[in-house]
């Protein structure tokens, strides 16, 4: 969310961000840069858990009488019935001003989960699938950790489209499985009505689906930690280098070490596509003091051995 927020400044754009929870009574990590570059406000859990319902009220606020609501969906469905929409939508100038039309009010889904996310992510795999990265021949198993799961359809929808032997696992972190293959279902039946017409010799089977889904390695209700993942995460951290974070990362390293064990030599190769959530550590360091705690006395036992 804090990319669209940096994004939408860097363009003039004001963005107005929606966070589930209370405000932390110091703004750390996410809940920091957001405020800085957007204008926040902290929703109730109870009314975020009705997500488009939330966003669309909200929306409706500060379009007031003035402004034209859209979704990230209408616009490209406007831009591929009209390639000459410009002439008709009014001009946009570097200030992001309308000549002859109401201030447009844009709704992003959370997670971007909407058809139009897919492009970028299939840009994604377009880059990594080049010879100096992992190649288009090499068996592949890329594991990712999946919020709405958009990411991972995402990559599937590319290997498909590309024609790679890439199988993609994805760990499942806010809901069921059901829900998470109805997702894939509803975004792959999107994708073929919106790009169909540039699949020639792949065909996109929503029932049979492009990703792999599984649970994680140790359950627990969204958000949560359990007693030791911080000290994994450093575990990780300090013998690798690589940062990863309990809520969202951490699911994905952890499958993705139980999938190279079960690899026989020469099988195919994993790789974990590491999808950010770091910033959230400083968040987390306020809700679970005591295991950040623990690693402080963890660091102060620590004796330099003199030269």
């Amino acid at each position: 969310m804090h990319f669209t927020a940096v994004s939408c400044a860097e363009r003039g754009l004001k963005s107005h961000l929606l966070l589930r929870g209370e405000q932390p009574e110091i703004l750390t990590g996410y809940n920091l840069i957001s405020t800085i570059y957007g204008d926040v406000t902290y929703v109730p859990r109870s009314i975020y858990s009705r997500r488009m319902t939330m966003l669309k009220t909200h929306a409706d606020l500060v379009a007031s009488n003035t402004g034209h609501i859209l979704c990230c969906n209408d616009i490209l469905e406007s831009s591929l019935s009209d390639h000459s929409s410009t002439s008709s939508s009014g001009h946009i100038d570097a200030h992001g001003n309308t000549e002859n039309h109401s201030r447009k009010i844009i709704i992003i889904n959370e997670g971007a989960g909407d058809v139009v996310a897919l492009l970028g992510v299939i840009r994604l795999v377009q880059y990594l699938c080049q010879s100096h990265l992992l190649g288009k021949e090499r068996q592949i198993k890329l594991v990712v950790d999946a919020g709405t799961g958009t990411t991972a359809v995402g990559l599937g929808i590319g290997a498909q489209c590309l024609g790679l032997p890439w199988e993609v696992t994805a760990v499942m972190l806010a809901d069921t499985i059901d829900a998470y293959r109805q997702q894939e279902q509803k975004l792959i039946s999107d994708f073929r009505t919106r790009f169909g017409f540039h699949l020639t010799d792949h065909c996109l089977n929503e029932v049979d689906g492009v990703v792999h889904w599984v649970g994680r390695c140790h359950q627990r209700k969204f958000g949560n930690i359990l007693e030791g993942e911080i000290e994994t995460c450093q575990h990780i951290a300090q013998q690798t280098g690589i940062l990863v974070d309990p809520v969202y990362t951490l699911a994905a390293w952890e499958m993705a070490t139980q999938l190279s064990r079960e690899e026989m030599e020469g099988g195919a190769q994993v790789v974990m596509l590491h999808t950010g959530g770091t910033l959230g550590m400083f968040g987390l360091a306020q809700r679970y003091k005591s295991y950040f705690s623990k690693l402080k006395e963890g660091l102060s036992s620590v004796k330099v051995a003199p030269h």
